[in-house]
């Protein structure tokens, strides 16, 4: 007689050999091509009703598959975006019980990193990029909302990360970022402070440095600046933690 252990993993092994069979024909297919009725499935992947249909639920969360039902219906492959990504994984960091200051220390490491490789790049696209966003920074008040700067945060981080071509670090640094909002209590943001007023002056000022290096393809300058500003990123982020209504 099989221990509840073995029996277990007995029961597991075919739904994971299915979903991994299953996996590999909607990546070998077409974004949005049809890949079989229920019935098919169950001949093509060798496996029960049931089993098909918790590979599918399975496929389904992952962003891989979606069942449509009714007459047209069937399973068809989708490809998951990097927005899913960063939501399911930084879901379940948090179950983790990760501290998300940590978190927010590694993508500081990753942004000095993407600094680095745009500000080597040296192109006339490059160039144009980095003067484009130093228009807009420098078009900004020493009273714009905390909103206002991360908008533009957010948006120069994207040209950037374009510049340097480095999808992988873009999809990490974007995981951990997407956790640490997860782990900060929200609030309204005060911007009327004299501490916000100098957030907004520091951030100029290091967003600036790391454009200029950018467009002088200053790569010491840029890991300088990129190191600034994450610095100043973290700071904020903690003193809107502390003061949080039951913060301490």
């Amino acid at each position: 007689m099989l221990s509840g252990g073995m029996a277990k993993t007995s029961a597991i092994r075919p739904i994971e050999s299915a979903a991994s069979q299953l996996r590999q024909i909607v990546l070998d297919a077409a974004d949005g091509a049809f890949i079989g009725s229920e019935d098919s499935l169950i001949a093509t992947l060798g496996v029960s009703r049931s089993t098909v249909r918790q590979v599918a639920r399975l496929l389904e969360r992952e962003g891989f598959l979606v069942v449509r039902r009714g007459i047209n219906g069937g399973y068809f492959a989708t490809r998951p975006d990097a927005k899913m990504i960063e939501r399911t994984v930084s879901a379940y960091l948090e179950t983790l019980a990760m501290d998300a200051e940590d978190v927010t220390v590694v993508a500081s490491v990753l942004w000095v990193q993407v600094l680095r490789k745009a500000a080597a790049v040296r192109t006339e696209e490059s160039r144009a990029m980095a003067e484009k966003f130093t228009k807009r920074v420098q078009a900004i008040k020493p009273h714009a909302t905390f909103e206002e700067i991360r908008t533009l945060e957010v948006e120069s981080r994207a040209a950037i990360f374009a510049v340097a071509d480095c999808r992988y670090i873009e999809l990490i640094f974007n995981i951990n970022t997407a956790f640490s909002i997860r782990g900060f209590p929200p609030r309204p943001d005060t911007n009327d402070t004299p501490e916000h007023h100098e957030f907004v002056r520091a951030w100029r000022n290091a967003k600036l440095m790391e454009l200029t290096a950018i467009h002088t393809g200053d790569v010491e300058l840029g890991a300088m600046a990129a190191h600034h500003i994450r610095e100043i990123w973290h700071k904020r982020v903690w003193n809107r933690v502390r003061i949080a209504p039951g913060a301490t």
